[in-house]
């Protein structure tokens, strides 16, 4: 009798428990019909700034006109980026911080698609269409979804069950939790009423930004134009129209999966003009420090539209200084081991450098990307003749493009002696044959590694010790003519 009345008292607390729950989800789902919702689109946008980094990311800052009610309110923040990250968004008042508060937010990508829409109406009814192919009429019938497995819609009709219908589907509404495009959602509670500017930030994907250089060689190659262009591409999902538009150029650390590479595309050259140029206009991009980074702000609005690649300058200057450079590089195991018959043809490398100094008309930092080089044929048409990628360059620096190899200067290479002196000393000697087919004499710096303690015993011409691990001769060779190096180095561990 005991146990019977425990067991209908406990029941009884069930029900009672069960039916307040029910009153609780009521009056939540009634207060969430009650709550305005505001939709947000682009059209009300009075400012945007967009900041790229190299890394494949954007800082997206824009303003938006938003009347609020008092209270509690759904805002529907659409026209986002696609491959926006959204636990890095952030909503305030730019006026006023107090005006409102977040209690809320949410991502909604659940985006309306044919295999979407199939997926949600599993269980649910719709009309299948089919057209008769004799008369043109079309035939309705209604059908209950049942699989949407490996895209074999399966339904049950009154005829029974069927798959892969050869007509058109109808549905008879579209589920509400779909969107047409991302779109942020805040939950904001505003403490009076009013129409006043919404602020919205966050990181996206898909934006990333290279240098690209333009460097025009002049006949004698001593000097050069150069120009730098930013290469901006936008594959975020959305464009911006009159945005501010700053780049960071350094190495930002970001914890997420590798981005998509910069893309480098070639570039419209800027060629010298014949007569003297008119004085230059002020630079679109304004460059300062920031962090331990640099930030470039371009000085004047743009449009960034989506899936679009857009150039701007960045820097130019005029009749820059240039080293032309002749470089034939050795090998470290050279000198630890018999090297039995020549090495013939050897490539000498050609190099051009300059130095990132105001008085060559640079001076800034000169973010990381390609430099192209060109230089004019006798018809005066430009060429090109080789590219480099160069790193983040600072102020006083020097840039220097390995561009490609020698035609016309080759160079053999053989031992001529070597002796085993213990079991970690021994002696090696050389013979370097520099030939020159160029109507004018030329400098080649040969370059030789040498690995653990080394000395040069005996040589021919004048070498420097460049490091630790690097001998350099420089060898000056005639037009028509021919330079033999030799020399002994004594090398050990």
């Amino acid at each position: 009798m005991n146990g019977s009345m425990t067991g209908c008292g406990r029941s009884a607390r069930v029900r009672a428990v069960l039916a307040f729950l029910g009153v609780v989800v009521l009056a939540a789902g009634a207060a969430a019909q009650e709550r305005p919702r505001i939709d947000v689109r682009g059209d009300a946008q009075t400012k945007v700034n967009v900041t790229v980094y190299n890394a494949g990311l954007a800082l997206v800052r824009e303003v938006r006109e938003v009347d609020l009610p008092r209270g509690t309110s759904a805002v529907r923040w659409q026209d986002v980026a696609a491959q926006i990250r959204p636990e890095t968004v952030f909503v305030g008042d730019p006026g006023d911080a107090a005006t409102f508060a977040v209690l809320e937010q949410n991502y909604k990508y659940d985006l309306l698609t044919p295999t979407r829409l199939m997926e949600l109406y599993v269980d649910r009814q719709l009309t299948l269409v089919t057209v008769d192919p004799d008369s043109g009429v079309e035939e309705t019938e209604q059908a209950t979804l049942l699989s949407t497995q490996a895209y074999q819609y399966v339904y049950r009709t009154d005829e029974g069950i069927t798959f892969n219908h050869p007509g058109r589907v109808v549905f008879p509404e579209v589920p509400p939790n779909f969107v047409q495009r991302p779109t942020l959602e805040w939950l904001l509670d505003s403490r009076e009423a009013g129409r006043r500017p919404v602020e919205a930030s966050y990181l996206t994907y898909g934006m990333s930004w290279n240098a690209d250089y333009v460097l025009v060689l002049d006949d004698d190659e001593e000097q050069g134009d150069l120009t730098g262009w930013v290469t901006l591409r936008n594959d975020s999902g959305i464009g911006f129209s009159g945005a501010g538009l700053q780049l960071v150029a350094g190495h930002v650390n970001v914890v997420a999966p590798p981005a998509p590479e910069a893309v480098y595309a070639p570039i419209v050259m800027r060629m010298a003009a014949a007569e003297p140029m008119a004085p230059p206009p002020p630079p679109a991009f304004v460059e300062e420090g920031m962090f331990e980074y640099h930030l470039y702000t371009l000085q004047r609005p743009t449009d960034v539209a989506d899936r679009e690649q857009k150039q701007i300058e960045l820097l130019s200057s005029d009749r820059l200084a240039l080293d032309k450079k002749y470089r034939l590089e050795g090998s470290s195991y050279w000198y630890v081991s018999e090297q039995s018959g020549p090495f013939e043809n050897l490539p000498v490398d050609v190099w051009l450098e300059f130095r990132n100094v105001e008085e060559s008309g640079l001076g800034l930092p000169m973010p990381a990307g390609v430099v192209r080089v060109y230089k004019a044929d006798a018809s005066g048409g430009q060429q090109f003749i080789g590219e480099d990628a160069i790193e983040h360059t600072p102020r006083e620096e020097r840039v220097r493009l390995r561009l490609g190899q020698a035609f016309d200067i080759v160079a053999d290479r053989r031992q001529t002696d070597y002796e085993i002196l213990t079991s970690t000393l021994w002696e090696t000697a050389w013979e370097v044959k520099i030939r020159n087919h160029k109507d004018q004499a030329v400098v080649v710096e040969l370059r030789e590694p040498m690995g653990g303690d080394w000395e040069v015993v005996s040589s021919s011409h004048e070498w420097f010790k460049e490091s630790s691990s690097l001998c350099v001769f420089k060898v000056s060779v005639p037009s028509g003519g021919e330079t033999i190096v030799t020399y002994r180095v004594r090398s050990g561990y």
